[in-house]
C-alpha cells in the first residue's frame, strides 16, 4: 500500500472515530437554568452575585397565605439584605450572609410566609426582589399546592 493510501485510510478512520465518540457525548450547557419546579431569580444576565434558586410559592388557594420555598445565595464578601414580596402587597426582608445560602420553606429553614398570594395554584405570580446594591427586579414565580407529595407538608 502506498503512503498516500495509508494516510487516507488513517484520516477516514480518525474521522469515523470522532463521529462515533461525539454521538455518545452528553449535551452540556454553560447557561444556568431552573432545573426544578421553581424559578431562578438573577439580578444580572449571568453570574449574578446574589440569586434565588428554585423559588416557589406554596398555597392552598388564591388570596391565602403562601410559603416561599427555595434558596437565596450570596457569593459576595459582604452580607446582603434581600427584600421580597408581591408588587402590591406585604414584603419580607431576609439577611443572607457573605458567601452563603439561606434555605427557605422546610424544617429547620427560614420560614417566609406572605399574605394574600395574588394567584391560584398552577399559575405564575409576579414577585419583586430587591437589594440595596443591585436594585429591584420583578420575576414570575410558580404557585403550587399540596398536589405534589413533596409540597403537601408545606401548604400553610
Amino acid at each position: 500500500m502506498s503512503r498516500t493510501a495509508v494516510r487516507l485510510a488513517a484520516s477516514v478512520a480518525a474521522a469515523g472515530l470522532a463521529l462515533t465518540l461525539s454521538a455518545c457525548s452528553p449535551v452540556l450547557s454553560n447557561v444556568p437554568y431552573a432545573a426544578s419546579d421553581g424559578a431562578r431569580v438573577v439580578w444580572q444576565e449571568r453570574n449574578s452575585p446574589v440569586r434565588g434558586e428554585n423559588i416557589v410559592l406554596v398555597a392552598s388557594e388564591e388570596g391565602a397565605v403562601a410559603r416561599l420555598v427555595g434558596g437565596l445565595t450570596n457569593t459576595t464578601a459582604d452580607d446582603v439584605t434581600v427584600t421580597l414580596g408581591f408588587s402590591d402587597g406585604p414584603s419580607r426582608t431576609i439577611s443572607v450572609g457573605a458567601g452563603s445560602t439561606v434555605l427557605m420553606g422546610g424544617e429547620e429553614q427560614e420560614e417566609v410566609l406572605l399574605d394574600g398570594v395574588p394567584g391560584s395554584p398552577g399559575s405564575n405570580v409576579e414577585m419583586v426582589f430587591s437589594t440595596p446594591d443591585l436594585g429591584q427586579i420583578s420575576h414570575l414565580v410558580p404557585v403550587l399546592d399540596g398536589t405534589f407529595p413533596q409540597y403537601a407538608d408545606l401548604v400553610p
